[in-house]
């Protein structure tokens, strides 16, 4: 009988041990799935580097010393773990800092994720079928956080990408100003990059620095003015031999501001009458020094000299009427005026594209500005192809499309968008095309930056 006890009390012993060990066989999934806990989990598994960005200066909890994680339990960790580091040095970006509300939303949506996820984490249950069920949601999570993170990588691209070509539009400037020699390739890099962006229907970006430097202020400022030239010009059978030179006319149409004292640039009110002589100069020294770039002068340089004069003869710096105008500068003054508009300045805020052009619609109909070059610009409509816009119900989409012809002229405000997220700004799995032309219970509230 004493044997038969022992032999009980062996077999009990072995079913708690077999409980307790992993199924190297398979047969028991939550035991077999246990078997592929790491080490790592065990000894170094704090959060202390992921939710230290989320939450700054709290302490951070360690995982419970009791917790074993399943193999996919700490890969799914160590993949929060690195979402966040890739956050982190996104945020550390200088470019990141001016960024718009909603690109800084993508940002602290993506931090918050990865807080839910890691805490969840930090409470697993010890049940290895439970782990796994919890994961199944989790990782989906850090999906969602993958897509913003692709979101963020494609501003700061783009980004870097436009600040590079503020630097060197800024440094061809600062040449011809100082009578240093100037190579074409340079310049004419600068416009293929535009005209390229054209074509490839990017959103139509207004590039905006700081008045303090009045060689990027002026580069900024050129850069869009040719943005928007390029758009108008696009199809424009009378103009594709001479687009390029077109478009580089416009990029250093500004060059003259680099002679403006920053101070001046920088004033927030109305300027005195001895401001405004400065600033009404940089016309006039325009064709000096733009000379080396095309020798004996040319419409290039009779744009930058005459792009501030006015059809009804206000303007300056010689006061010319509209006859006395050749065409490309007043289309050029009509690029200039509307990109000035979307830009913000010390004195007032930037003007929404559809603002803007209302408003050069409405200095055409008081004879400041050509009517036929005007309505050139109507090819952007309110919100120009590429514009990020919110619907009247809260959608968030994309402008892919204008009407043509006499139908876009009628209703610029009702182009073709595509929509990225709901009514609710949740993101949306299969963007939807809306023709607001046909979707008349629908309209557009307000355009938002691009990206």
């Amino acid at each position: 009988m004493t044997d038969t006890k022992e032999l009980l009390a062996r077999i009990a012993a072995l079913k708690v041990r077999l409980a307790e060990e992993p199924d190297w066989s398979g047969k028991n999934p939550d035991r077999a799935a246990a078997q592929k806990v790491q080490k790592g989990a065990d000894d170094g598994a704090e959060i202390d580097v992921t939710l230290r960005a989320a939450n700054a200066g709290e302490p951070t909890p360690a995982l419970p010393a009791t917790l074993r994680l399943t193999g996919r339990g700490v890969r799914l960790l160590r993949k929060g773990r690195d979402l966040l580091q890739a956050l982190r040095t996104i945020a550390d970006e200088s470019a990141f800092q001016g960024a718009a509300p909603h690109v800084l939303a993508w940002h602290r949506e993506g931090m918050a994720m990865i807080e839910v996820v890691l805490r969840n984490v930090q409470s697993m249950p010890a049940s290895v079928s439970a782990q796994l069920r919890m994961c199944d949601g989790l990782e989906v999570v850090l999906i969602e956080v993958e897509e913003r993170i692709g979101r963020l990588a494609e501003f700061l691209e783009t980004h870097t990408r436009i600040d590079g070509h503020v630097t060197a539009l800024a440094d061809i400037l600062r040449r011809l100003a100082t009578k240093q020699p100037v190579g074409m390739p340079a310049l004419q890099g600068i416009a293929d990059a535009v005209l390229a962006d054209a074509k490839a229907d990017q959103p139509l970006r207004c590039i905006y620095e700081s008045p303090a430097d009045p060689s990027r202020f002026a580069a900024a400022h050129g850069l869009t003015t040719a943005n928007v030239l390029a758009r108008v010009l696009w199809d424009d059978a009378a103009w594709q031999q001479q687009k390029s030179l077109a478009v580089m006319a416009a990029l250093v149409h500004d060059v003259g501001m680099t002679r403006v004292p920053s101070e001046v640039l920088l004033t927030e009110g109305p300027l005195d009458s001895d401001q405004r002589r400065l600033v009404e100069k940089h016309t006039m020294i325009a064709a000096e020094m733009l000379d080396p770039l095309w020798p004996g002068g040319g419409w290039p340089i009779e744009a930058a000299t005459c792009h501030h004069e006015r059809n009804d003869g206000t303007g300056y710096p010689a006061g010319k009427r509209d006859i006395q105008l050749a065409s490309f500068v007043r289309l050029l003054a009509v690029c200039d005026v509307y990109a000035a508009l979307c830009a913000p300045r010390p004195y007032r805020d930037a003007f929404d594209t559809r603002t803007a052009l209302t408003e050069v619609l409405l200095l055409a109909e008081r004879g400041y500005l050509d009517p036929t070059s005007v309505e050139r610009l109507l090819v952007l409509s309110f919100y120009p192809i590429g514009s990020t816009v919110e619907l009247s119900d809260g959608a968030i989409g994309r402008v892919i499309a204008t009407h043509s012809d006499e139908v876009g002229l009628t209703h610029p405000d009702r182009p073709i968008v595509l929509l990225t997220t709901d009514a609710d700004q949740r993101p949306l799995t299969c963007p939807t095309v809306v023709d607001l032309l046909e979707r008349r219970e629908r309209s557009i509230l307000r355009s938002l930056p691009s990206v």
